[in-house]
């Protein structure tokens, strides 16, 4: 934009009348040019998943922007709500302007921007309520920028607390399977597209690779994965997933020939750099477990039948995969049919016993190239007395034992949660097992709640470590209503949105009476007002009380009991140093505690008979005033202390960078004092 002043000074009658003018325009020119308008732009490099430089939210860098944000309400790892999102500003914003279309949801007092140096802010948004929201945030300094558009949406917490995560992109997970401590591989039965995500954060995948085509499939016709195991290390040196497809019909009955898959990947790369590809497929597996059923006089030919709904406790339908403990024979677990025992032909009241099918030479048939034509060898049935529910998933734990979800065939209903040692019957086809025999035991977890939040547990990965199981359990939340807006989760338009549930329970192998720290670190240095890295505790077994003392009020407040886990959460507005014990009580009479430590730094002195202190910035100094200094640190956001003099109010800042510190002053008295400043 040019601007053209037109200047007369014909009338002026002295020079200095001349210059005085020209001086006072040139002064009013530069003070515009200064204010330019100002350019609010989301940073490319955003908050990340430990350790890696992976995004855990899909944020568009640039200015003007629109990104897609799913958050659930209390959700410790909610990356927008902890980590925030990150800006550049330019032009010294003197404000923002924020705005949310829906308060009931975020008011806009829980969208916060905070400077982190010079032109680097950090937006953190909290919701208080489910449903959408628009969130604009403009940059201001007399002169607006561009609005960075937020579309939010925010869904209830499981009741779960710590132990449940929400990752996103995927609302149907129905197989998963762990490469290590942090990431899995997840499928979901929409598309064909296998994800990486990490087991311990909500957020976005890493990775994903859509396996369509070298399956042999052909796009738009999904395979309907259902089941997924690791292979022994026999082949590819354990590097090797197998995936199962429903092998069923349509939910109308018609005829899914694509969902006759049997799929082998291999893993190339590690932790969140890992990545997948097809090395075989089979389409076998069907047509030999209806032939299967046949000689077993079930009658698999009607059940596979065209117009025959595959979620009928008639019907046909897989949803287990999992090796045996010696390798090369696979479990092949059945949703539908449940079925009589073995030579028994099946009626209206005699559908009771959920089925496993051994495929003895599974691997052998895996360990090819490209399409499989060797034919499964199906083993003798194995059948469970789960009182009326078929196999959700099997997943095998620890080396020499499988958990096993089972549920209705219909998709309803409180899933059973069983634990098997692989011990079977001389005659499994006409014993079943039942619970307290052949080493089955269903397990109590609290796990009503996972049908009370919507879903149904249809995947799981489970972790032994010493004498206890970590049970993750993967929730199917496909025709889940997230957002109270009448649409089903598979079916909202932005994948953001979109989100699947994992539930952790911790069952103890011996039913030892145990507490112990699940995550955080049980001590903690943190500023006034600063977050208090999440600390976790667990216990197994069943309690009568818990009890947490020590901690100020203000700290006691923000801790909460979820299940079997008591956290300790939120910002610190407690100065001071806090002792704090956990306590459980057992209903078996026994007690356990552990103890921690909470410091909190002050930001000033508050209380009334003490000084207000003051810290001033000038070009390269530092000034403190209001209290006698005894020890001066600068320390870095990450800790690392830079700078450390005693006795001194006045201090050098030139050879730092440009940035956010942390100055922290010890006075005369003991107090300790916290403060943050930028260096510009």
């Amino acid at each position: 934009m040019i601007y053209i002043f037109a200047l007369s000074i014909k009338n002026y009658t002295s020079i200095f009348m001349k210059n005085l003018f020209l001086t006072a325009l040139l002064a009013a020119s530069l003070q515009f040019i200064n204010a330019a308008t100002p350019v609010l732009s989301a940073n490319s490099i955003q908050a990340c998943y430990p350790g890696t430089t992976k995004p855990i939210l899909n944020i568009k860098s640039g200015s003007a922007q629109t990104s897609y944000i799913s958050a659930v309400i209390d959700d410790r790892t909610d990356c927008a709500a902890t980590k925030g999102i990150f800006f550049t500003a330019t032009e010294n914003p003197t404000s923002f302007i924020i705005t949310s279309d829906n308060k009931s949801v975020v008011p806009t007092s829980n969208i916060t921007m905070t400077q982190t140096s010079s032109n680097q802010y950090v937006c953190k948004i909290t919701p208080i309520a489910i449903g959408f929201t628009t969130i604009n945030i403009i940059a201001n300094n007399g002169s607006s920028s561009a609005a960075y558009k937020f579309e939010y949406a925010a869904s209830v917490h499981s009741g779960y607390g710590p132990m449940t995560i929400y990752p996103t992109g995927i609302a149907d997970a129905s197989a998963a399977v762990t490469i290590d401590e942090n990431y899995m591989f997840v499928a979901d039965d929409e598309t064909n597209i296998i994800r990486l995500y990490n087991r311990n954060h909500s957020g976005q995948d890493v990775y994903n690779v859509d396996i369509t085509t070298n399956a042999g499939g052909i796009n738009g016709e999904e395979f309907d994965i259902e089941g997924g195991t690791s292979s022994s290390n026999t082949y590819n040196s354990g590097n090797r997933i197998y995936w199962i497809a429903s092998l069923g019909n349509s939910k109308s009955g018609n005829l899914r020939p694509y969902r006759d898959r049997v799929i082998a990947t291999d893993i190339s790369g590690i932790g969140e750099t890992a990545t997948l590809t097809v090395k075989s497929y089979s389409t076998n597996m069907r047509s030999a477990l209806v032939a299967w059923g046949n000689t077993n006089s079930w009658d698999f030919t009607s059940s596979a039948a065209e117009g025959m709904i595959a979620k009928r406790i008639d019907g046909f339908n897989i949803e287990g995969l999992t090796l045996s403990n010696n390798g090369e024979t696979a479990y092949v677990g059945f949703r539908a049919p449940c079925v009589p025992i073995q030579g028994t032909a099946p009626n209206s009241s005699n559908r009771q016993y959920a089925l496993l099918a051994p495929i003895t030479n599974f691997e052998t048939m895996m360990n090819v190239d490209g399409n499989s034509s060797i034919t499964p060898t199906v083993g003798d049935p194995i059948l469970f007395d789960f009182g009326g529910l078929g196999i959700r998933s099997i997943e095998k734990v620890g080396g020499d034992k499988y958990i096993i979800v089972a549920g209705l065939f219909e998709g309803d209903g409180t899933p059973g949660i069983y634990l098997w040692d692989g011990t079977t019957p001389s005659t499994p086809g006409t014993t079943p097992i039942t619970a307290g025999n052949y080493g089955l035991t269903q397990l109590s977890l609290e796990t009503i709640g996972l049908t009370y939040y919507g879903g149904h547990p249809e995947a799981l990965v489970a972790d032994q470590i010493g004498t206890d199981l970590f049970i993750h359990l993967i929730c199917d939340n496909g025709s889940v209503e997230y957002y109270n807006d009448g649409t089903e989760a598979k079916d909202l338009t932005n994948i953001e949105h979109m989100k699947y549930r994992m539930d952790t329970f911790i069952h103890s192998l011996t039913g030892d009476k145990r507490l112990f720290l699940l995550s955080g670190a049980s001590n903690q240095t943190v500023a006034y007002d600063e977050a208090i890295t999440n600390i976790v505790y667990a216990w197994t077994g069943d309690v009568n009380q818990i009890d947490m003392t020590g901690l100020a009020d203000d700290l006691k407040s923000k801790t909460y009991t979820a299940g079997k886990n008591k956290v300790i959460y939120g910002n610190a507005t407690e100065a001071g140093v806090h002792n704090y014990t956990i306590g459980v009580w057992f209903t078996n009479g026994s007690y356990k505690s552990l103890t921690g430590t909470i410091t909190v730094l002050t930001t000033d002195i508050k209380k009334s008979n003490q000084k207000k202190i003051q810290v001033i910035q000038y070009k390269d100094q530092l000034q403190i005033s209001g209290v006698e200094v005894s020890n001066i640190k600068i320390i870095s956001l990450t800790g690392l202390t830079l700078f450390e003099k005693n006795n001194k109010s006045n201090i050098n800042i030139g050879h730092l960078n440009q940035g956010a510190f942390i100055l922290l002053i010890t006075t005369k008295e003991g107090n300790v004092i916290c403060k943050k400043f930028i260096n510009k």
